[in-house]
C-alpha cells in the first residue's frame, strides 16, 4: 500500500503542494486585484466625494438658515396681529368718543 491511484505517496504530496501553490497565487492574485480596483475606485470618485460632502453640508446650512427665518416670519406675524388688535382697539375707542362728543 505505498501507491494511491496509481501514484506514490511522494508524488500525491507533490501533486497536493503545486494545487495548494496555485490557489494561494489565484485568492493573493483576487485579492490584490479587488485592492487596486478598490483604490482607483476611490481615487476616481474622490472629487465627487468631496463635492458630495459640499453639498451636504451647504444643504445643511440652509435648512438651518430656513428654520430661522420660519421662526423670524412667525414672530413677525405674532407682532402684527398685536399690532393690528391694537389698531382695531384704537379704532374703536375713536369711534366712541366720537359717539360720545355728538
Amino acid at each position: 500500500m505505498h501507491s494511491f491511484l496509481g501514484y506514490s505517496w511522494a508524488e500525491i504530496a507533490s501533486i497536493l503542494a503545486v494545487i495548494s501553490v496555485l490557489f494561494s497565487g489565484v485568492y493573493w492574485l483576487i485579492r490584490h486585484g479587488a485592492k487596486m480596483l478598490n483604490n482607483a475606485i476611490n481615487i476616481g470618485t474622490y472629487p465627487l466625494q468631496q463635492q458630495s460632502k459640499e453639498l451636504i453640508n451647504a444643504i445643511k446650512q440652509l435648512s438651518g438658515n430656513f428654520k430661522e427665518q420660519h421662526k423670524s416670519l412667525k414672530e413677525l406675524r405674532d407682532e402684527v396681529d398685536k399690532h393690528h388688535d391694537e389698531l382695531i382697539d384704537h379704532n374703536n375707542r375713536i369711534q366712541n368718543l366720537e359717539r360720545d362728543r355728538k
